[in-house]
Order: C-alpha cells, then structure tokens, then sequence
C-alpha cells in the first residue's frame, strides 16, 4: 500500500472514532487485532473486544474528539500523535464520572496487514488523565 493509502485508512478510523461508530472502526480492522492501550494491564484481543472497549469509553466520555496532528509512515506501521479531549461524564472501567474534562496528547502505533489494521499500541500519560480527573494530587 501506499502511504496514501494507509493514512486514508488512519484518517478515516480516526474519523469513524469521532462519529462513535464502533461498528465502523471495527471494519478498520482484522478479527484478530490486538489493541494494546500500554496503562491497561492486559491488550484486547479480537474485533468483538476492541469494539467493546471502545464503546466502554464513549460511555465514560460521550463527547470525546481527536483531532490527528501529526502522522508518519514506515512501510506498513503509522505512527500518529492526537489529541484527545473529553469529559469524564459516564462511568468506565468500574469508576464513577468525575465530571471533568480531560485533554490528553496520545501516540498511537498502528500496524497494518492486507490494508485492515492488525495491531494498535497506546501510549498516553496516565497521571496526567488522573490528575485532570481529580483523582490524583501531585
């Protein structure tokens, strides 16, 4: 594929995120996608839990947007650095809404196979989202 190509596929998933159609960033990906957001303990695996986890997080942050600011292309890996910005409104992940707004500078490591993404690596600063939330004093 083209770098073309796999930043469509990038700006589009990124696209569907906004839109909060899991259902369409699941048809981003390959069934067996491994999507591993580094601060959880374990990565989702397989399309159902990636589709899953994302809807658990536009129920703890209805409003969230990503706005795509920078993206490279290496054969077939992007890399893209976002920014995420959301209030804490709805549960997620056994925790109570804090009612906060959050903005968080994110990289995400995209890996793709046959023009589907394969693998998504997370990387975000989770103190920073915890203090934002109220949860933390440093």
């Amino acid at each position: 594929m083209t770098r073309g190509e796999l930043n469509e596929i990038i700006n589009n998933f990124f696209e569907a995120m906004n839109q909060y159609d899991v259902e369409k960033m699941g048809e981003f990906c390959t069934e067996d996608i491994v999507a591993d957001e580094v601060a959880e303990p374990e990565p989702f695996s397989g399309v159902d839990a990636f589709k899953q986890a994302y809807s658990d997080l536009f129920q703890g942050y209805p409003n969230c947007t990503v706005k795509v600011e920078e993206c490279s292309v290496d054969g077939s890996a992007v890399i893209c650095q976002v920014r995420w910005r959301a209030t804490n409104s709805g549960p997620f992940r056994g925790a109570e809404p804090t009612g906060k707004d959050v903005d968080l500078r994110i990289a995400y490591f995209f890996k793709l196979k046959d023009g589907k993404i394969s693998r998504i690596t997370e990387y975000y600063d989770v103190a920073t989202l915890l203090v934002q939330q109220g949860q933390l004093e440093l």
